[in-house]
């Protein structure tokens, strides 16, 4: 008789395995992700219990709420099992004895267990990474609270001081005369950002880029403040995503308002020149019926003037493609530098020929290796500024985007505004090209993609190595690593069947293995 309150037991805890392995383990990790109560059900409901249990918390909570409460659900499951057991088994000895208490100490014990199972499962699962080969968010939060990584170049060249724009150029049919070189603001958060917007626009930018998800939404608010009193000679761009995440194909159209009047609050503004849909990987997202009424409904309203997106995937021609026959975009983002993919001249010079788009050149410095590159040094210096000429000769480029995070960037990089193109600036490109020859990653190729049988996000790996590698940005890099759904460690044990599918020479299993190690470590 003791063997069906028994089994009820272990059907409870079966039952825990599954649900905190399937369960709360990805919820645990979707919430060290970051993403916004959206991406939960229940989540506005969840958000609001969750903010008054833990008030201090910065990053959305329904995740650890819905984990929490589905533990608890499962205990209760499991007590009134393993309680309905050891009643049915004392009532076939003795009627008079059932009564409520029996059972109820043996069903506390399984409602416990059960719970402590759900919750150790789903803190293995998203905390430690078990089932996601390792993957999991422990050691990647010892990394970002860990001591900066803060890397300079290694002299401010007095010929640079107080650089200036010296040129400006028609950001397609917006009209816009923007400054030929734009202040990426990746890298830019609180009083140090600040300063360094406000210096950028003193010497005449006149068009910055940001996000709510670059700093976690501390670009935004740096910026806000560095422009305050200029916002009418200010080109200002941000995307369609929240703080923790793009937001994605289908959204309502509400979630893709809010997130661009929750941009306008930071910024301090009524309103953005442009906005983009951001990283865009895919047609579908591009096309988003749902983010293009948001636009026409906040374009209506006074609050964005310009629809844009932003692209550096092996998706591109088919997204540019798209982009330019739908005549929706007013200005494309687009990943150009020297060396780089032979198709990408002709896919602008068609934006702006067939729809007048304005262009933007991001992604401007390739790997910019200037600590990584033996013999490279003293060409170091004049790299930032050759790469960013190098962009600007294509005269259907409007614009160059370059990620400001030190003061000495608005010299250096302004030096190069106005400019011409020399055979010295080509010479230290070339040379470059030659030295970085199979370690550098084109992002929008993809030629080894469909070689890979895990479909591992080769380019985005190798880009999140360069991040940590070559920019210094080793918090960032990891951070954005730990968010793939699938990483590097299915390399480890892969024959590498990708191996020689590079155009470029890239030894692809040994590169995504040495990320892993660095990203993960």
């Amino acid at each position: 008789m003791f063997k069906k309150a028994r089994l009820a037991f272990f059907v409870a805890i079966a039952i825990s395995l599954v649900i905190g392995w399937w369960v709360a383990g990805p919820l645990v990790y979707k919430t060290a992700v970051g993403l916004s109560e959206t991406a939960f059900p229940a989540g506005a409901q969840l958000q609001a219990l969750f903010d008054r249990v833990a008030p201090g918390y910065s990053w959305a909570g329904p995740g650890l709420a819905l984990a929490a409460l589905i533990a608890l659900a499962v205990g209760l499951l499991a007590f009134l099992l393993v309680r309905a057991a050891k009643r049915a088994q004392v009532a076939m000895v003795d009627r008079s004895r059932r009564r409520f208490v029996t059972g109820f100490g043996f069903g506390a014990v399984a409602a416990l267990v059960s719970s402590a199972v759900v919750a150790a499962l789903g803190m293995a699962r998203g905390w430690l990474g078990l089932g996601y080969g390792g993957r999991g968010w422990q050691p990647v939060f010892t990394e970002i609270f860990g001591d900066n990584v803060v890397e300079t170049h290694p002299e401010w060249k007095a010929e640079w001081r107080g650089s200036r724009i010296r040129d400006h150029r028609r950001l397609g049919r917006t009209d816009w005369r923007v400054s030929d070189i734009v202040l990426g603001t990746g890298g830019i958060s609180g009083e140090e950002g600040e300063k360094i917007g406000r210096l950028a626009i003193e010497r005449g930018v006149n068009y910055f880029d940001t996000a709510p998800d670059y700093s976690g939404a501390a670009s935004e608010s740096a910026m806000g403040n560095a422009m305050r009193g200029q916002r009418d000679r200010l080109f200002v761009a941000t995307k369609f995503c929240t703080p923790t995440g793009h937001l994605p194909a289908g959204s309502p159209v509400a979630d893709y308002k809010a997130a661009v009047e929750v941009s306008l609050k930071r910024l301090g503004t009524d309103y953005v020149d442009l906005c983009h849909v951001h990283s865009c990987d895919s047609v579908s997202r591009l096309m988003d019926e749902n983010v293009h009424e948001a636009f026409d409904r906040l374009k209506q309203e006074g609050k964005v003037r310009f629809l844009g997106f932003s692209t550096h995937t092996p998706n591109l021609v088919e997204v540019v493609g798209a982009a330019i026959e739908s005549g929706r975009f007013d200005v494309m983002m687009v990943a150009y530098h020297h060396g780089l993919w032979s198709e990408l001249p002709a896919l602008i010079e068609r934006a702006r020929r067939e729809q007048d788009m304005g262009v933007v050149a991001m992604k401007t410095l390739k790997g910019a290796k200037h600590h990584g590159l033996a013999g490279f040094r003293e060409h170091a210096d004049a790299y930032s500024q050759a790469a960013l000429r190098w962009t600007l000769s294509n005269p259907d480029v409007s614009c160059a985007v370059i990620s400001f995070y030190e003061l000495q960037h608005v010299d250096e990089y302004l030096a190069a505004s106005g400019g011409q193109l020399s055979a010295d600036d080509v010479a230290v490109l070339e040379r470059y090209d030659q030295q970085i020859l199979g370690s550098y990653c084109a992002p929008h190729c993809g030629a080894c993609l469909d070689r890979c049988p895990e479909n591992l996000a080769i380019q985005d790996v190798l880009r999140y190595r360069m991040y940590s590698e070559d920019y210094g940005w080793h918090r960032e890099g990891a951070r954005l690593y730990a968010r793939l759904e699938t990483n590097a460690s299915v390399c480890a044990s892969c024959s590498g069947p990708c191996l020689g599918s590079c155009p470029v020479g890239v030894p692809i299993p040994e590169r995504t293995r040495d990320a892993h190690r660095l990203l993960m470590g």
